[in-house]
């Protein structure tokens, strides 16, 4: 099943310093994730002002414009569509989450007229994607009922219905973003928004919603509150007044206050007509010592999920010997693995780029070891392994591998000196080709053989505590991009949210797409071909990095629509950013 994060339907209809975790955050010259789906505010699609039921339908009709009036716009409303129920259903109905459908067909049998939808997907109620709607669920049938005469709907489903076209029109990706369990990193979760005025107000209302149940994130938003809207001033200030129906509802902590502050501030960053906001609770400025009631949006950068600070350095290896620095000067590193005394044939750099996880050539055997001389050694960690793959760091310092056996993979992290496993369903024991792990420490993903010719790609979500230890992982989902098939040659951060994928397309030939950690169709529209001997991606979640195609002598800039190439030292091979 494809797992999606949706907008938060129900609140929307309703009216709308780190410590020991090794990373040194900046305090200022904030860098931020931003969409390239365009304005929220412009351009909008022409408004939806749908008739309701009239005098003699038949329940063919009433059916279908029950479905026309739940596109109801521009801002979303349920209105006219419960003209189309039973007096009972419209007061009961409370529509949580939405079907998007291609296509409806309405056959009557009875009193019952069904909706047999084509190409559907479902969302929760807090807006999580389900996936695609099964085929026994693709036919929704409506009760329908005499009143007054006339016929109307009694038993509407619990959800919004609409058509594809419809939503990718009036909704755009964005994050919500929550704490990681040590309150030290934010963690990104996609959700896709209703444009307009409603985006910031939406945004918010997400927050205010908290985390999914099933993940270990924080949220630093007192429990409780609402919020109508948002408004936006034209001058870019948005008025942020959170409500509760508890009473004498303590203010925040100055550290509480801080990281409420910083969890609105990335996620209402990504309304463009938004610069500065303040914040109220129950009518009472929230406020942070010696500023303002006004914060920036800018405000947070120390919590970055791309792990503001982190080497812009790439690593590789030549001649089995660890190299690193920019495109232009790749050096042998002066720590152990640059001594020749390790072949190797991949490495991977921490995100301070003070230490280095090395595979040996047989990929049998894992070292860690510091990036530059400093006199100490490396160290052992694996040494039976049978084909271990390209190590990984998240931003706790914490180092993950994956080992390719002959009965299945094996998924592990160290902790101390050893390395442990970690059961993740989906990924542990399956033929896993490569995997990545997301900076913020939260998401693991993998790219999985089904066959010969064809691979997929899925996402599990890490499970840890305050103190760094994992307790666990969910369930991996199939996040591969609905319309691609056909191998994987390799995979790479584009940002926080999103990975690109690299498919060979003939021997010299390969395709470079995004994908989104959340299996949702991905704003970022990268589709780039690239010629040549490609070895495989370097690509960094940092916002305004360059992400390449490694060739064989080169690096190919993914965005450079004329494909100019960067010399490289053609024996360099396994080339990364850190992490």
């Amino acid at each position: 099943m494809t797992r999606r994060t949706f907008p938060a339907l129900a609140l929307v209809l309703a009216g709308l310093v780190l410590s020991g975790c090794g990373v040194t955050m900046p305090d200022s010259g904030p860098v931020r994730e931003t969409s390239t789906s365009g304005s929220n505010r412009d351009d909008q699609p022409a408004s939806i002002d749908p008739p309701g039921p009239t005098s003699g339908d038949s329940r063919e009709e009433i059916l279908r414009g029950f479905l026309y009036a739940m596109r109801a716009t521009p801002a979303i409303r349920t209105s006219v569509a419960r003209e189309f129920l039973t007096r009972e259903a419209s007061v009961d109905w409370q529509p949580a989450g939405m079907v998007i459908y291609n296509s409806v067909d309405t056959p009557r049998s009875n009193n019952t007229v069904e909706a047999r939808l084509e190409d559907a997907f479902r969302t929760d109620a807090r807006g999580a994607w389900l996936g695609p709607v099964s085929e026994a669920d693709a036919t929704v049938p409506f009760q329908m009922e005499l009143e007054d005469g006339e016929w109307r709907i009694s038993q509407p489903p619990p959800y919004l219905m609409v058509t594809r076209s419809w939503f990718e029109q009036r909704f755009r990706q964005a994050s919500l973003y929550f704490f990681d369990p040590s309150a030290t990193m934010l963690v990104p979760e996609p959700v896709f928004v209703p444009r307009g005025k409603q985006f910031a107000s939406s945004l918010v209302n997400g927050l205010l919603q908290g985390p999914s149940t099933e993940l270990s994130e924080s949220d630093y938003l007192p429990a409780d509150l609402r919020s109508i809207s948002v408004p936006v001033s034209p001058s870019g200030v948005a008025e942020v007044d959170l409500t509760s129906d508890a009473e004498d509802v303590p203010p925040p902590t100055a550290e509480q206050a801080d990281l409420l502050v910083s969890q609105l501030a990335w996620t209402l960053s990504q309304d463009p007509t938004i610069s500065r906001f303040r914040v109220t609770i129950d009518g009472r400025p929230v406020q942070l010592p010696g500023q303002s009631a006004e914060f920036s949006v800018d405000h947070g950068h120390a919590y970055a999920p791309y792990v503001a600070g982190s080497s812009t350095l790439l690593f590789g290896v030549k001649d089995g010997v660890m190299v690193g620095g920019s495109p232009q000067n790749l050096q042998t590193v002066t720590g152990p693995f640059g001594s020749g005394g390790y072949t190797l044939r991949s490495v991977s750099a921490d995100l301070r780029a003070e230490q280095a996880a090395g595979v040996s050539l047989t990929g049998s055997t894992l070292w860690v070891a510091p990036v530059k001389d400093n006199g100490t050694s490396a160290i052992r960690l694996i040494d039976t392994g049978e084909d271990l793959l390209r190590p990984a760091w998240d931003f706790s310092g914490r180092l993950w591998e994956v080992d390719r056996r002959k009965e299945g993979a094996v998924v592990m992290y160290r902790r101390g000196d050893q390395m442990r496993p970690v059961d993740v369903s989906g990924i542990s024991g399956e033929d896993v080709k490569d995997f990545l792990v997301s900076r913020d420490g939260s998401r693991l993903v993998a790219v999985i053989r089904e066959s010969a010719d064809s691979d997929r790609i899925v996402v599990s979500r890490i499970l840890t505590t305050g103190d760094h230890q994992v307790v666990g992982a969910l369930a991996a989902e199939t996040i591969t991009p609905e319309d691609s098939t056909g191998q994987i040659r390799d995979i790479s951060w584009r940002s926080p949210t999103s990975i690109a994928v690299l498919y060979p397309t003939a021997r010299t030939l390969f395709q470079v797409r995004s994908a989104s950690v959340d299996g949702a169709q991905s704003a970022d529209t990268l589709s780039a071909p690239v010629e040549g001997e490609v070895l495989g991606l370097a690509g960094t979640p940092v916002p305004g990095e360059t992400s390449y195609a490694v060739v064989r002598g080169g690096l190919l800039d993914l965005d450079d629509a004329l494909g100019n190439a960067e010399e490289i030292d053609q024996d360099v091979d396994s080339l990364h950013y850190v992490g």
